[in-house]
């Protein structure tokens, strides 16, 4: 399929990209696990459906059109998990017998990949060093005691081809600099054709906020708007 012609249906419209467009979004994604402190060889596995771009960047074998995925950027591998609640149950069994690096799970079925880890026989793999990184749409998800405490979270909002990685040292969500722009609570995708997007909550911190990403806005929610 022509690259030109690659669309996306997504809540609230259509998403299209161009020639070259999903390099350009998978660097962004490859920037995005760095800053949340996925090194680099590491192995990922991904808990998502495979419509969405935190699945199908992954890796150039994955996506027709895909010049160079995460992995061929890391240098690592990856691993494509669906998020349908079958796939999930199955999860421990696969993370007991892989070496994984990084889980990275839509917030939605946390719930239940948490459930089954602490079932008997697979307690032990919670207490894993593995990173926990956990995707979500437009608020944080609240803190859950009962439930696999993630090490980052990771903002994605499809519709206006947002990702904002939670950074190891502020702990607030970077908008990186030359890819977005701020403009009071608009931000706006620089570098791909998206849809302007109206932050509904949350605080937004201007550069020189954090040493990691001097250039950055920063996105950061206070402990009640997360509902702690």
């Amino acid at each position: 399929m022509p690259t030109e012609n690659l669309l996306f249906d997504v809540p609230g419209g259509r998403l299209a990209f161009g020639d070259g467009d999903l390099d350009i979004w998978a660097e962004h994604l490859a920037w995005c696990y760095r800053m949340m402190g996925i090194p680099d060889g590491a192995t990922i596995a991904v808990q998502d459906f495979g419509s969405s771009p935190i699945s199908f960047l992954g890796s150039s074998l994955l996506m027709p059109g895909l010049r160079r995925g995460v992995a061929e950027r890391i240098e690592g591998r990856f691993i494509c998990l669906d998020a349908s609640a079958e796939r999930v149950t199955l999860t421990p069994a696969l993370l007991a017998q892989l070496a994984v690096d990084a889980l990275v799970i839509r917030e939605d079925v946390l719930e239940l990949l948490s459930a089954e880890l602490h079932k008997k026989g697979f307690a032990a793999l919670a207490q894993r060093p593995m990173k926990t990184i956990v995707v979500f749409g437009d608020e944080p998800p609240a803190l859950n005691p009962g439930r696999l405490q993630p090490s980052r979270h990771l903002m994605h909002v499809e519709s206006a081809l947002l990702l904002a990685p939670q950074c190891v040292e502020c702990e607030c969500f970077h908008l990186r600099e030359g890819f977005y722009q701020v403009d009071g609570r608009i931000i706006r995708n620089l570098r791909l054709a998206a849809p302007a997007y109206d932050l509904p909550r949350g605080e937004l911190f201007s550069p020189s906020h954090c040493a990691a990403g001097i250039r950055d806005w920063c996105i950061g929610w206070s402990a009640r708007e997360r509902g702690i």
